[in-house]
């Protein structure tokens, strides 16, 4: 049986891995393709799709990962088969791009006001692409104030945290949209995170094209659930790991693989690439 993970991190957003690195550790964990969906990035796309042409039986799809917001809850929004190069997308990227970096130096400063001493520049050197919490997070760690990322996120860059800043704003409609108009396939992604199921019913009211039924932290109830619903809406399951770098004492954040889909059940998609 041949499998994919359609939910996987590059450098050119807060992943450990370049795109060709990437596709080089997903052949060494016996998969058959991956999804590179960087956070509000299309940065790591051409690289890893070029890269895997030259591999026999090996699928990338061209993805991306929105972040939005609704009803004060963090929706993020997969995207497949988009057109990496659609001009309208990229303008809304550039946007999320500008508002990104103005929030990770905010968060650095009320990180300075507690007691911390890192800058702006220490954490920029740790990222290839987007600046990401994840980078000032490994500054944290290599400083010795933390021990891992868990607590980065638990005690100060999560909401609720005493360095969050609130993120700059779309909405999923808006999300599902651009997904859609650069001729991808939007999928609600770790639907497991948002404990407000009108939130869900909502998105999915939206024309929303698949769900990411299996993920990490889904439990069996919540798997069953989300197929339901599926089944109901005549939508796509989708799984993947949300890979962002392979595990070590550092870092125990889910291996590529851990979730995972058969390609022959995302045909829909694949027809698109």
């Amino acid at each position: 049986m041949k499998y994919i993970d359609m939910h996987c991190h590059t450098i050119a957003s807060d992943g450990s891995l370049n795109p060709t690195e990437l596709v080089n550790y997903a052949l060494e964990k016996g998969l058959n393709g991956i999804a590179v969906t960087d956070h509000d990035t299309v940065g790591g796309i051409k690289e890893a799709v070029e890269y895997s042409k030259s591999i026999k039986d090996f699928y990338c799809i061209p993805g991306i990962e929105i972040s939005s917001e609704f009803l004060g809850q963090e929706v993020h929004i997969l995207g497949y088969a988009i057109n990496p190069d659609f001009e309208e997308l990229n303008t809304l990227l550039e946007e999320m791009r500008v508002n990104r970096e103005s929030r990770s130096v905010k968060m650095i400063q009320k990180l300075n006001d507690i007691g911390f001493e890192i800058t702006y520049e220490e954490v920029r050197s740790l990222a290839k692409g987007v600046v990401g919490r994840p980078h000032i997070g490994q500054v944290l760690i290599q400083k010795g104030y933390v021990k891992n990322m868990h607590e980065v996120f638990s005690k100060y860059l999560k909401l609720g945290g005493v360095a969050y800043v609130p993120r700059f704003k779309i909405t999923p409609l808006e999300a599902i949209t651009i997904i859609k108009k650069s001729g991808g396939v939007p999928v609600l992604a770790h639907p497991g995170y948002i404990k407000n199921k009108e939130i869900i019913e909502k998105v999915i009211s939206y024309g929303i094209g698949g769900i990411e039924v299996y993920y990490p932290t889904h439990e069996e109830s919540q798997i069953d659930y989300f197929n339901t619903l599926a089944m109901e809406n005549n939508i796509i399951v989708t799984g993947g790991s949300d890979f962002h770098s392979i595990p070590n004492e550092k870092n125990n954040r889910y291996d590529l693989g851990t979730s995972k889909i058969l390609l022959n059940s995302i045909a829909k998609i694949l027809e698109l690439v």
